[in-house]
C-alpha cells in the first residue's frame, strides 16, 4: 500500500507545499529549517548543476506520508568528477541544523525502509550523506536495523547549546553563577550611564527589510574582520537567500531581527527564526568600535528577556560552543552525520576523510 515517487522538476517541488507543511506538523522532526520555505527558497538560490531527487512517500489514499528532502550532487577533483553524492537541501553554502526524513510518526520504520529500498534499487550513486540530524532522531537507530551488511557509518558533528526559558525574568538570571550575574548588570548599568539614547528595536517594516538585512550583513562582516574572517555572507547568493528568506518568514510572523541601536547608530544585529514558540538564533553581528562596551552580548540578554516576556518556550544557540553561548547555558544538544556507501570509490573516499582527520587531530593535540 506504500509508494515511492521521485520528484526532481522544481514545479513539481513548488506544488508540495501545502501537503509538505500538513506532513512535517505530523512528524517528529517538526522545525524551522525543515519547512518547505526555508528548503524550497534554498533550492531557488543554490540548485546550480545540482539535480533535485524529493523522494515522497505516499500511503492509503495517495496520502503523503514521508519525504526525503534529497539533492544529487558532484563532488569534482581538478574539474574531475570523483564521486556522485546525495545530501539533504538546505545544506552547503548556508548552514542548517536539526535536518532529517519528514516521516509521519505512526509511519517512520516502514517509510525509512521504502526510501532506503527505493535508493539503493532504483538509481546509481556513491555516496548518501545525511548530515546534523539530531542524535535524538530515530532516524539514526531504525537507519541500522534496515541497512543491515550495507556500509553504514555516523560521527557528531555539532553540538548545539539552548536555553529552556521560564516564565519569569529572574528566574533565568537565578539559574546563572552569581558572578555571570554581576557582570551582566554591570554591562548593562555602564552603557546606560555613558549614553542616553539606547533602543532595543525588533524589526517589523516589511518595506525596509532589505536595508535591514544589509544592515546585519555589515555588522555580521565587520565583528570577523578583527579576527582576519570573511563571514558568512561575503557571497551575494547567500545574501540574496537570506533577503528572501527574510522577506518570506517576516509575512507568516517567522523572523525576528533585532539591534541595538546607541546614539541613532546601529551597533549590534541578531538575526532569529521564531518556530513552534521557539527562538533559533542564526547570526549576528557587531561593530567592533564597541566592543569594551559588549554590545552583542548586552543585546543577547535583551533579546533572552523578551522571549520569556513573549512566553516563548526555548531559545536555542543552533551549532557551535562558543563562550559566548555556553556561560548561559549547560543545556546541549548533539548532532549527527550519516555516510551511506554505495561503491568502492566512496569507501576510499570516507577511509581517506577519517584519516585526514585523524592527522588534523593529531596535529593540533602537538601545538598545545
Amino acid at each position: 500500500m506504500l509508494s515511492i515517487k521521485k520528484i526532481n522538476t522544481q514545479n513539481e517541488f513548488s506544488k508540495l507545499k501545502e501537503e509538505w507543511t500538513s506532513l512535517l506538523k505530523k512528524s517528529r522532526s517538526d522545525t524551522v529549517f525543515l519547512t518547505w520555505e526555508w528548503m524550497y527558497t534554498w533550492w531557488e538560490c543554490f540548485k546550480g548543476n545540482k539535480q533535485l531527487f524529493l523522494l515522497t512517500a505516499y500511503g492509503e489514499k495517495k496520502k503523503l506520508i514521508g519525504i526525503a528532502p534529497l539533492c544529487m550532487d558532484k563532488k569534482k577533483v581538478v574539474g574531475i568528477t570523483v564521486l556522485k553524492y546525495l545530501r539533504f537541501l538546505g545544506t552547503m553554502p548556508i548552514s542548517s541544523d536539526h535536518l532529517d526524513f519528514i516521516i509521519n510518526r505512526e509511519r517512520e520504520g516502514e517509510v525509512l525502509k521504502a526510501i532506503v529500498d527505493y535508493l539503493f534499487q532504483e538509481i546509481k550513486w556513491d555516496l548518501c550523506l545525511l548530515s546534523n540530524i539530531p542524535i535524538s532522531s530515530l532516524t539514526s537507530k531504525l537507519l541500522r536495523e534496515i541497512m543491515r551488511n550495507r556500509p553504514f557509518q555516523s560521527e557528531i558533528s555539532q553540538v548545539c547549546p539552548y536555553i529552556p526559558l521560564p516564565d519569569q525574568i529572574e528566574d533565568f538570571y537565578l539559574s546563572l553563577s552569581r558572578n555571570m550575574r554581576n557582570t551582566i548588570k554591570r554591562r548593562r548599568r555602564n552603557l546606560f550611564r555613558k549614553y542616553d539614547n539606547i533602543e532595543f528595536l525588533a524589526w517589523e517594516n516589511p518595506d525596509e527589510i532589505d536595508s535591514a538585512m544589509e544592515r546585519l550583513f555589515e555588522l555580521h562582516e565587520k565583528r570577523w574582520m578583527i579576527v582576519k574572517h570573511k563571514g558568512n555572507f561575503m557571497k551575494s547568493n547567500v545574501r540574496g537567500f537570506h533577503k528572501k528568506i527574510a522577506r518570506t518568514f517576516l509575512k507568516s510572523d517567522m523572523l525576528r531581527l533585532y539591534f541595538l541601536r546607541v546614539q541613532g547608530k546601529d551597533v549590534a544585529a541578531l538575526y532569529f527564526f521564531k518556530y513552534k514558540n521557539m527562538l533559533f538564533y542564526y547570526q549576528g553581528g557587531w561593530d567592533p568600535k564597541w566592543s569594551e562596551d559588549r554590545v552583542g552580548n548586552i543585546l543577547t540578554n535583551l533579546v533572552i528577556e523578551d522571549a520569556i516576556n513573549k512566553g516563548y518556550s526555548e531559545y536555542d544557540f543552533l551549532r557551535g560552543t562558543e563562550d559566548y553561548k555556553v556561560r548561559l547555558t549547560d543545556k546541549k544538544r548533539e548532532e549527527i552525520d550519516i555516510f551511506i556507501s554505495n561503491s568502492y570509490t566512496a569507501k576510499i573516499y570516507l577511509l581517506s576523510r577519517s584519516l585526514y582527520h585523524k592527522m588534523k587531530e593529531y596535529g593540533n593535540k602537538k601545538r598545545i
